[in-house]
């Protein structure tokens, strides 16, 4: 079986030097706070002013949120194309979020659709941009939007380790970049892990305080473990590779299957390998049964999952790529030629 993802000769590559780390973390007896070498590594990685660790990326959109200001009542724009997680923050906050269509070429928010968006909400006080996939779309002309509008740009960035626009790494257009480090992700942590960038100190202090129990208000425990900063220290010098790899991967995938377009100057992170299937269900029981893994993201875009529900808006595009996306397996040693194999028997 061509497993969807299988994390093995990523984590082979740091499993000596991570037993080294924790001999010295039980040694010392330094669990918690000690992530200062990998905020600094990952912030050169970026190219930021500063980067806070912190316990999740989910965690790190909650503090981005809480850091600019959004209050309860508050509007908040982005794309319903994307992990719940990123709604779940705005909810967390007690936002309420306005969904914004998806471009079909990068399958990021749509500079058009924001517009007529912010048109039409007038309050909204805040952006989510996400990086979808690898990718990335026109993060800089939304930018510019939100800053002639005052409105505060947070990506989402949790998909997009590596990813640049014009040679500037995602996160670093808006106000405050958030990552998460799940273990499948580009750079993925030993368990949970997430951080914010910035180039704002007084935001970066702001969610430093705030993700270890604020005293003047109410704080939360968001904290990056030890073995977490040091596993991620490690895996950052090795992403160069992998990504070298995933990038020849999906080369070999653009031979017989069309991809969203990368423009504008664009250096693709290939989280995950989308095509659009008009059969999809079918394409991807097809796929089980010959021994290759697909996978689907997202089935339901979030606006009609049951906790989030709303008929509100038009998502045409949205609506379109959730009900014919395909994941294809990109990951070092994956056998690729099978996948491009099985989906051509059925096609």
């Amino acid at each position: 079986m061509v497993k969807y993802y299988d994390m093995t000769s990523i984590t082979e590559q740091v499993k000596d030097m991570t037993r080294l780390e924790l001999d010295s973390i039980m040694n010392n007896n330094n669990y918690i706070y000690d992530t200062k070498d990998f905020e600094e590594r990952f912030r050169q990685f970026t190219g930021a002013g500063h980067c806070v660790g912190v316990s999740s990326g989910t965690a790190a959109l909650h503090l981005a949120l809480k850091a600019i200001g959004i209050k309860p009542g508050d509007k908040v724009a982005t794309v319903s194309h994307t992990f719940r997680a990123t709604a779940a923050a705005i909810k967390y906050v007690g936002a309420e979020p306005v969904y914004v269509d998806i471009e079909q070429l990068s399958y990021c928010m749509a500079p058009y659709d924001l517009g007529n968006t912010l048109e039409n909400y007038p309050d909204i006080k805040a952006v989510i941009y996400v990086h979808l996939y690898g990718n990335t779309g026109m993060v800089d002309v939304i930018a510019d939007m939100c800053k002639k509008k005052g409105v505060k740009l947070i990506e989402d960035c949790s998909q997009a380790h590596g990813t640049r626009r014009m040679n500037k790494h995602v996160g670093t257009f808006g106000d405050i970049g958030t990552f998460s480090f799940f273990p499948g992700k580009g750079i993925g942590a030993f368990g949970d892990a997430g951080a914010c960038i910035t180039m704002n100190k007084e935001y970066s202090d702001y969610i430093s305080e705030a993700r270890s129990w604020k005293e003047d208000e109410i704080g939360y425990n968001y904290r990056m473990s030890t073995i977490n900063g040091r596993f991620l220290y490690h895996k950052i010098d090795n992403f160069k590779k992998v990504l070298e790899e995933k990038t020849l991967i999906a080369k070999e995938y653009d031979k017989h299957f069309r991809y969203c377009s990368v423009r504008g100057k664009v250096t693709h992170s290939y989280h995950i390998y989308p095509i659009l299937h008009k059969q999809r269900d079918k394409l991807i029981s097809y796929a089980k049964e010959k021994g290759v893994e697909l996978k689907c993201h997202y089935p339901l875009p979030v606006h009609k999952l049951p906790a989030y529900k709303t008929d509100k808006y038009s998502l045409p595009i949205t609506d379109l790529v959730s009900s014919q996306q395909v994941s294809l397996p990109i990951y070092p040693g994956v056998d690729y030629k099978k996948v491009i194999e099985v989906i051509k028997q059925y096609d």
